[in-house]
């Protein structure tokens, strides 16, 4: 009786990668006590994406009805109906100060000020908070003016040396800067900064203001 002969290898596919199958298995035989947990995990993001997109869906349409109020205030000072327009202000705070468009309720509030010759020094830091553009630059240099009116000269020339050559309105504030120096009797600074002014053609209005200061 023949003995039947041992193979040398066992007898696996070609292409059979036990230690990969190995890992898979000793891995699935770690995770599978969790697979509730990830069952559940995956409900609360599936969960949170829906909750995401109507919560997304609700400021879109706050935004939407606070634009209308907006639009609505602007027609109304257009007309010089401020009781109206300052109203229509009261419920716009009520309901819709943590939209983006309370900037521009601030910059109304801060314009019809100017137009009874009142300022107010808060509402101008505010808005300058909430602005992230070129335009808290100019309203940087009109708190600069307030707080030099207020008596707080230090910090509107702290203001003022902050705005840039790159700033759109680095000229206009240099000039307010030097006129500043030259009420403190800081004639040097003052003439330093007129003399640079003066130089520069692109700004006529502020060139003649400069050589009148010289």
């Amino acid at each position: 009786m023949s003995k039947e002969k041992i193979p040398e290898k066992l007898p696996l596919e070609k292409d059979v990668d036990i230690e990969l199958e190995y890992k898979i298995y000793s891995l699935w035989d770690k995770i599978k006590k969790y697979t509730k947990f990830l069952v559940l995990a995956v409900i609360l993001i599936l969960l949170g994406s829906v909750g995401y997109y109507f919560y997304e869906k609700k400021e879109e349409e706050k935004n939407a009805k606070a634009s209308v109020y907006v639009l609505k205030i602007n027609n109304l000072l257009a007309d010089n109906k401020k009781d109206e327009a300052n109203k229509l202000i009261q419920e716009f705070e009520k309901n819709y100060k943590d939209t983006s468009y309370y900037k521009l309720i601030l910059a109304y509030k801060i314009m019809m000020l100017k137009d009874e010759g009142k300022n107010d020094l808060n509402l101008v830091r505010d808005l300058e908070s909430k602005l992230n553009t070129q335009l808290s630059k100019g309203v940087k240099e009109y708190k600069a003016y307030l707080e030099y009116k207020s008596g707080n000269s230090n910090k509107a020339k702290e203001d003022l040396k902050s705005i840039t050559k790159e700033d759109y309105n680095y000229i206009s504030a240099q000039s307010l800067l030097a006129l500043i120096y030259k009420k403190e009797g800081n004639i040097t600074e003052a003439e330093k900064i007129f003399k640079n002014i003066q130089e520069n053609k692109n700004y006529r209005y502020f060139s003649i203001l400069a050589r009148e200061n010289l």
